[in-house]
């Protein structure tokens, strides 16, 4: 399958779940509800039924955006525990899938195969400017500094800007570094390179020289946005490389689709990045968790990885000891380390953790530990522009004791800030000052601080779980500007229930950037108001919902209507739906139904209210009234309105009709098809199953129903019959049949021992984290869960929950363990703590002193 057709697909996949999840709305009652908005969007039913079958992709961005936020919100009432996609994924996809479908099709508008555009030259005559884009040079006069190398200590008789370069083991060989880099100038195709490994461990100074070596007369982009790349992508210039040294800066917002562009037109895209957050990105969730990192993942999966090792093997320091013998006093202090590995000697990192360490014993005082911790902990809870002094002085109280407070000297910040700015062996400092943007004319002042590369990497993954105090919380809601941020760090605090500062956060992301224009800024905004208008839903604060739902906020008008559903206020909900409010209308359906109330529902329906008309065939199906909804069904037959007769086909399954169902799946009826084979799987009817799959062979659904059914009644020797056509996929299936089955064998080293031969399979370790969960093994689990196994965290919350510990979870909740904060009311009402489990659903927790 060729690439526009994955992204085709994909989308079309996509929408089809969310479709089903929300109840699987007609394309006339989308059309209509979609004319109904202000101004009015233009929705064909046949245009929705060409995006559900992947025959094409919505151009209009609006028009796609409301789609999904409308189904979005029906979901959460057909679908609670429905996981929706975040906006910007959404959004993402479907760019990628227009830029491919119109890369691939020709005048008649018929995809034809993909090809290479062809590119526009940029010369060597050429001028940057003449494409449009600012900032190239050739490779050959980039300067290692300004490409992120960092800067080398300063020992005596050390004489050059860097020290020599010492060649890696993954310069050489077939899969190099440079070969990889070599083959994708050479084929004209393009590639992507990436160098996975940590702070300082030479990732960066290798991608230099590689390129250095291989494409000396390339142009370079060392962009300064994702947006910057996008218009490289645009000009689609020839023999251009693309430097793109910590990539995580310029994620999710560069995406597949633009790397793809770039390299059709022969470009070569070279990144690195932390191991950290590698495995987060390619790490796929456990099923029904959300996926955060669905865009990051398909753009490093272009990519050929290459893993840069934290220390140099034998043959390496062997080359090393011979450049020191030639004189190189940097390498020749950095080869006496027996700690740190040589790079990262070189770019002084032992200095730097030495000097986090040693922080509150230092002549600062507790003052610069608490500096240093504060800017260290704002950067893992989000935060990617500099820091301000007001934010540090403002949150560091918080990581001093009362006495230190109270007996800290007038001059305590800048004596801090004094430490954690000293520059290490000239080298690097643990926060680095960094210039305002703007005109480089704006010589001397200081717009922030940066937490040190190596420095985050390590202290950040020491301190993963530290609750941080109030004082940060306070100091990041007052202080942070950058609307990314403010939404980042809502995010953070909203995942640890502290709705206090999540709400004001939201606000300000949701209200700022209004004068920026792009999809991604668009889309920031759209969440951020989403987030908001689901808090004050929480908090039933109708005054302020109604407020923004007046000033144009939809996200805030559905909420509203939501909750005057749940308060079951008929009266308002009607006056807003006859004010044209669609959220207010379809809330009053659904109230209706909920009250059983099929004669006013009916009335609405003949009205011309299609919604109401779905809600009627809903109630009908709960009454059981077979007779009306098959009338109801009929009626629309002719109408290409289908949801009546789901209603009725899920009535004859509720009902066992195993004839009926039969009969109508015989008939061709897909929809029917379904229900039976679920229905046989629910009534364990194997010989069923089986000749329903003989008969529809080539249906993968009543297959999946089968394998199921066989699954649960431990066939594991025909399981593995069937696994064994594919032998990658047999190993999977067969393993994770295994795992399960020594689970409920209760054979914990057996299954110990097969969860290390399968450390990288989810399902085998949520097996073994499972069982000792359900031992009660507590304190296995939490070594486990400590060593980062995240199923073996799942199942530690569980265990909690189940013992009614409502304080650990809480404990846990602020840590930034979101598994503990969705466990935690229920863990308060287990342990009859009611009045204050209300309170934390509502409004949070407070925040931690």
């Amino acid at each position: 399958m060729n690439q526009q057709q994955d992204a085709t697909a994909r989308y079309a996949a996509a929408l089809r779940a969310l479709h089903q999840a929300a109840g699987k709305p007609t394309g006339a009652i989308l059309k209509r509800q979609a004319a109904a908005q202000q101004p009015a969007l233009k929705l064909s039913e046949t245009s929705w039924s060409d995006w559900l079958n992947g025959k094409n992709v919505p151009s209009n961005a609006q028009l796609a955006q409301w789609v999904i936020t409308y189904l979005a919100a029906r979901t959460r009432t057909t679908a609670p525990d429905y996981v929706p996609t975040p906006p910007a994924a959404w959004e993402a996809l479907r760019q990628q899938a227009l830029t491919e479908r119109r890369r691939g099709t020709g005048a008649g508008g018929r995809p034809h195969a993909l090809r290479p555009a062809r590119p526009t030259p940029l010369t060597d005559d050429a001028t940057p400017a003449s494409h449009g884009l600012e900032g190239l040079i050739h490779v050959h006069q980039g300067l290692p500094r300004h490409m992120g190398v960092h800067k080398p200590i300063d020992v005596p008789g050390a004489t050059t800007d860097l020290p020599a370069y010492i060649s890696r083991d993954i310069d050489i060989g077939p899969r190099s570094v440079r070969t990889l880099i070599r083959a994708a100038a050479d084929s004209g195709q393009g590639g992507m390179v990436l160098l996975v490994g940590g702070s300082s461990a030479g990732k960066t100074r290798c991608a230099y020289e590689a390129i250095t070596a291989e494409v000396p007369d390339w142009w370079l982009l060392h962009p300064d946005s994702a947006d910057h790349i996008a218009k490289a992508a645009a000009a689609r210039p020839a023999r251009l490389v693309v430097w793109l040294d910590e990539l995580q800066r310029y994620l999710p917002a560069l995406t597949a689709a633009t790397a793809r562009r770039l390299m059709s037109s022969g470009a070569v895209l070279v990144g690195t990045l932390w191991p950290d957050r590698y495995t987060a990105y390619t790490t796929r969730p456990a099923g029904g968790q959300p996926d955060p990192y669905a865009l990051e993942r398909e753009l490093v999966g272009l990519a050929e990885v290459i893993d840069v090792a934290d220390n140099f093997t034998s043959a390496e320091r062997a080359r090393a000891q011979k450049i020191a013998e030639s004189g190189d006093a940097r390498i020749t202090l950095a080869l006496k380390s027996t700690d740190y590995g040589l790079t990262q000697v070189i770019a002084a990192a032992p200095q730097l953790i030495q000097r986090w360490r040693n922080a509150a014993a230092a002549e600062a005082g507790p003052y610069a530990a608490a500096v240093l911790n504060a800017a260290i902990d704002a950067t893992r809870l989000g935060v990617r522009s500099p820091l301000t002094t007001d934010l540090l002085r403002a949150a560091a109280p918080g990581y001093c004791t009362l006495r230190q407070r109270a007996t800290a000297p007038s001059n305590w910040f800048e004596v801090a800030l004094a430490y954690a700015t000293t520059t290490l062996n000239g080298a690097a400092s643990a926060l680095a000052p960094t210039a305002p943007p703007g005109p480089i004319d704006q010589m001397g002042q200081i717009h922030g601080y940066l937490v040190a590369d190596y420095l985050q990497q390590q202290a950040g993954a020491e301190r993963r779980w530290a609750i941080a105090p109030g004082s940060l919380w306070r100091a990041l809601t007052t202080h942070l500007t950058d609307a990314d941020d403010q939404r980042l760090a809502a995010d953070a605090a909203m995942s640890r229930l502290l709705y206090c500062f999540a709400e004001p956060l939201f606000a300000a992301a949701a209200d700022s950037g209004r004068e920026l224009a792009g999809a991604e800024n668009i889309l920031h905004r759209l969440y951020a108001q989403q987030q908001l208008a689901l808090l004050l839903h929480k908090q039933v604060d109708t005054d302020r919902l109604q407020a923004r739902s007046d000033a144009g906020d939809l996200h805030a008008r559905e909420q509203l209507a939501l909750l005057l559903r749940e308060q079951g206020d008929a009266d308002r909900l009607r006056a807003r739906s006859d004010a044209g409010d669609l959220y207010a209308r379809d809330q009053l359906a659904e109230l209706l139904r909920e009250q059983g109330d099929a004669d006013r529902l009916q009335a609405r329906s003949d009205a011309g209210d299609l919604y109401a008309r779905d809600q009627l065939a809903e109630l009908l199906r709960e009454q059981g009234d077979l007779d009306r909804l098959q009338a109801l069904a009929d009626a629309d037959a002719n109408t290409n309105d289908w949801h009546a007769y789901e209603q009725l086909v899920m009535l004859l399954h509720e009902r066992g009709d195993l004839d009926r169902l039969q009969a109508l799946a015989d008939a061709g009826d897909r929809y029917a098809l379904d229900h039976l084979a679920e229905l046989l799987s629910e009534r364990d009817d194997l010989n069923g199953l089986q000749a329903l799959a003989d008969a529809k062979a080539d249906d993968w659904v009543v297959r999946t129903y089968l394998d199921a059914l066989l699954h649960k009644r431990n066939y594991f020797a025909r399981l593995q019959a069937v696994a064994e056509t594919n032998s990658d996929a047999g190993h999977r299936v067969s393993s994770r049949q295994l795992a399960e089955l020594l689970r409920k064998q209760g054979d914990l080293d057996q299954l110990q021992a097969l969860a290390d031969e399968n450390a990288n399979d989810w399902m085998v370790r949520h097996q073994l984290a499972a069982l000792l969960r359900e031992r009660g093994n507590l304190d296995d689990l939490q070594a486990l869960a400590d060593a980062g196994d995240r199923q073996a965290r799942d199942q530690l919350v569980e265990l909690l929950w189940e013992r009614g510990d409502a304080d650990e979870l809480r404990v846990r909740a602020l840590a930034g363990d979101t598994s503990a904060a969705r466990h935690l009311v229920d863990a308060l009402r287990k342990s009859g703590r009611a009045e204050e489990a209300e309170r934390v659903r509502r409004f949070g927790l407070p925040a931690p002193e």
